[in-house]
């Protein structure tokens, strides 16, 4: 469902503060002591917010194309985001050459949108040339934590990765949360109405 504009949107959006990065901010963001961390599709943020104030020694960075839901990630943590929490609103594709290669120590993909037509695949976001991608921007070593709801999505984003350079090390089609991973706002709701999730977890070789 398509979200309505707000007024507050773009004078939020537009406002300066330590949350938001711009592209231009990005040569100079990244630095060679710290570690980084990458969800592409941060949705709510909520997801990325819990990872950041778990592990305050890191850098947790999400990337949103939707100005209304960043907006709204904005408001509702802009007076409590750690400092190690940042969003970037953006295409992915059009950061990537902005990124430092094999930098980032793993990327989640949560519940993306599985674009089901034939002729709209290749917006997937484990698509070959998504993967290819995230290759040179993933240190060796580094993963992809990819979960969805979508049966279809998960068993063709299976093959996408046994075509690759990335190694899978699990495959559940019957996730429960395990270890140190954090529910998004949709898996809770999924959860709630009784749909499976699926998760797959692949690595960059070294």
């Amino acid at each position: 469902m398509r979200l309505r504009k707000r007024k507050w949107m773009d004078p939020l959006l537009e406002e300066e503060n330590d949350l938001l990065l711009h592209k231009e901010d990005l040569p100079s963001f990244f630095k060679d002591d710290k570690k980084y961390f990458l969800e592409i599709g941060f949705g709510k943020g909520g997801f990325l917010y819990q990872k950041a104030l778990k592990d305050p020694n890191n850098e947790y960075v999400g990337i949103e194309v939707d100005r209304l839901v960043v907006a709204i990630a904005l408001k509702t943590y802009l007076d409590s985001a750690p400092k190690n929490l940042h969003f970037i609103l953006s295409d992915v594709n059009n950061l990537f050459e902005d990124f430092k290669p094999s930098f980032f120590e793993a990327i989640y993909l949560n519940f993306s949108d599985p674009w089901p037509k034939k002729r709209q695949h290749k917006r997937r976001l484990t698509y070959p040339t998504f993967l290819e991608k995230y290759e040179t921007v993933l240190k060796n070593g580094g993963k992809i934590y990819f979960k969805t709801d979508n049966e279809g999505l998960f068993i063709d984003s299976i093959k996408y990765f046994q075509n690759s350079k990335f190694i899978i090390e699990t495959i559940d089609e019957d996730y429960m949360l395990k270890d140190d991973d954090i529910a998004t706002e949709y898996e809770t709701k999924f959860r709630a109405e009784g749909k499976k999730i699926y998760r797959l977890i692949a690595r960059k070789d070294d």
